[in-house]
């Protein structure tokens, strides 16, 4: 089998070989078991993906979960154009979303971010002149978004999803004055002084489904799409995923937080990106839009399930600001209205 001859470069002689997905292979041996995954990585992108393993062994990174070397000291098998690594097989925990692994999450996310951490000079006008433009996109979408509403409550008859829309439109218009606020502040802050960007080492999908936890705390699987960027955007991305869900431990994942800050401290401005990103009304938005372009290419139990979804995001975005408004910032939103 095609799968053994990758094992045997790795020194493995399995016993039992289990596929878990056509890219995911369950491989025992008798003694241990191994995760054995056929990568997306193309070969410019492999030489990116050694470093960060090559990085996180320099910083001692535990939470990065390891993988095997080869007989020929690689860290992966190419096989008919195709790259395959092998990893320790760890079983997720169902319980994964409990305060004290959260907390132990953002202790282990927040210490990769803080030692890979480098700090740079940015343009302050590009920088300005960026998030003055997605100002003016957010308050465009914001008004095609309000004829749509008003096209709704014109119908003597609405749908389900329809009446939802009208339903969340009070708080998609809170969604939208928080987030020119924060844009406002933003903006206010990095002209006041010089404009520092530090870039980490991301995860880059960072999601539930790439953590997994053991005695020795939890390790993050899957590091194929790692790359340095600002370590907001890692965050942003695991909240906007997990709040996606109806049964999330969002109040959690806010009030742990402080694990994460204790670890890497993040400064005002990088908080405020936060929030924007976090207040992001474009996947709402797009839901919305594709039902009235169409509103039967998805059932109505589908399309009210995509717009539920999305506005979780929004709700929890909301909750997230305040959040932050609360702990950590020294000026407040109304400041910059006197």
């Amino acid at each position: 089998m095609e799968t053994e001859k990758i094992l045997q470069s790795f020194s493995v002689y399995p016993l039992n070989i289990e596929n878990i997905t056509t890219h995911l292979w369950k491989v025992k041996d008798g003694n241990r078991a191994y995760a054995l995954k056929e990568s997306k990585l193309s070969p410019h992108a492999i030489t990116n993906w050694e470093n960060i393993y090559k990085l996180a062994d320099y910083h001692k990174l535990s939470a990065v979960m390891p993988v095997y070397m080869t007989r020929n000291g690689q860290l992966y098998q190419e096989h008919l154009g195709k790259f395959y690594y092998l990893s320790p097989w760890m079983e997720k925990d169902q319980n994964r979303g409990t305060p004290p692994l959260i907390t132990d999450f953002y202790k282990n996310i927040g210490n990769i971010h803080a030692k890979t951490k480098q700090s740079r000079n940015i343009d302050k006008e590009a920088f300005i002149q960026e998030f003055s433009a997605y100002k003016q996109a957010c308050e465009t979408l914001f008004k095609e978004l309000n004829r749509t509403v008003s096209r709704f409550e014109q119908m003597h008859y609405m749908s389900p999803f329809e009446l939802m829309v009208l339903t969340q439109y009070r708080d998609l218009e809170i969604v939208f004055q928080v987030m020119v606020k924060r844009l406002n502040q933003l903006v206010y802050v990095a002209d006041e002084e010089d404009l520092i960007w530090n870039t980490s080492i991301c995860h880059g999908q960072l999601s539930k489904d790439h953590l997994v936890y053991s005695n020795n705390g939890t390790q993050i699987l899957n590091w194929e799409q790692a790359h340095y960027e600002n370590a907001t955007m890692d965050l942003v991305r695991f909240f906007r995923e997990e709040s996606l869900e109806y049964d999330s431990p969002s109040s959690d994942y806010i009030e742990q937080f402080k694990g994460y800050i204790k670890e890497n401290e993040l400064t005002e401005k990088e908080l405020q990106l936060m929030t924007i990103y976090l207040l992001h009304p474009f996947s709402y938005y797009r839901v919305v839009q594709e039902y009235v372009k169409n509103p039967k290419a998805n059932s109505m139990l589908v399309a009210t399930s995509q717009l539920q979804r999305a506005y979780r995001q929004l709700i929890f975005g909301l909750n997230w600001s305040d959040y932050v408004e609360k702990e950590h910032e020294s000026l407040v939103l109304e400041d910059l209205d006197s």
